[in-house]
């Protein structure tokens, strides 16, 4: 099934960036070449040392901490929870998400057949247009997408609602960061149903 990743500027798989050749981070991933620049951040290709065989390439998403502004900062850390809890073969698959250097980095798969935004634009360049089917197609992996997302960005909600705060808050994005990654899942307070709680966990 095709994933449909974050837009960015459609480049070449083979085009090489040679100011990052050799790269390492996190010292198992190897940069191979940009993809292009999201809304708030970097994307480029890599190759994971520590992966297994055909499974080496991976995306990876760099933002610079110091340069977020707020209302960025809440981005990265919502997309970075969303990520972590999502498996479902219509979304990109999480991987892992650290900080290397003032960046904010998450790893995710790597898509070959490309978003598809890069669709569009490829399509629209050529003058043609997509045959109804495969818009069919494509329009219920993104509602099957949806629908499974919202099953479940519907416990951050809930969870404010009942504790009017947010699930996850921090004195700054790292410490919100590594509580989505590495702390535990916050429950409701006892005045609330257990049953209200279940629902939320899940």
């Amino acid at each position: 099934m095709l994933k449909f990743q974050e837009a960015a500027k459609c480049v070449s798989v083979s085009t090489a960036v040679s100011t990052h050749s050799k790269t390492l981070i996190a010292r198992r991933y190897v940069l191979q070449q940009k993809l292009g620049s999201g809304s708030f951040g970097t994307v480029y290709l890599v190759s994971d040392k520590k992966a297994k065989p055909g499974e080496e390439l991976k995306v990876l998403k760099e933002i610079s901490v110091g340069d977020l502004k707020p209302n960025e900062t809440v981005q990265a850390h919502l997309e970075a929870q969303l990520l972590s809890k999502l498996d479902h073969p219509a979304i990109v698959k999480f991987h892992a998400s650290f900080v290397e250097r003032d960046n904010f980095c998450i790893i995710t798969e790597y898509c070959e057949g490309r978003d598809l935004d890069c669709k569009i634009q490829e399509y629209k360049e050529a003058g043609n247009t997509f045959p109804e089917s495969q818009i069919i197609e494509w329009f219920i992996q993104l509602l099957l997408g949806v629908d499974y997302m919202h099953e479940r960005s519907l416990a951050c909600i809930l969870y404010e609602l009942c504790c009017l705060n947010h699930a996850f808050t921090g004195h700054n994005f790292l410490s919100i960061v590594l509580k989505i990654v590495e702390g535990e899942t916050p429950s409701l307070p006892p005045r609330y149903p257990q049953e209200l709680n279940v629902i939320m966990q899940r």
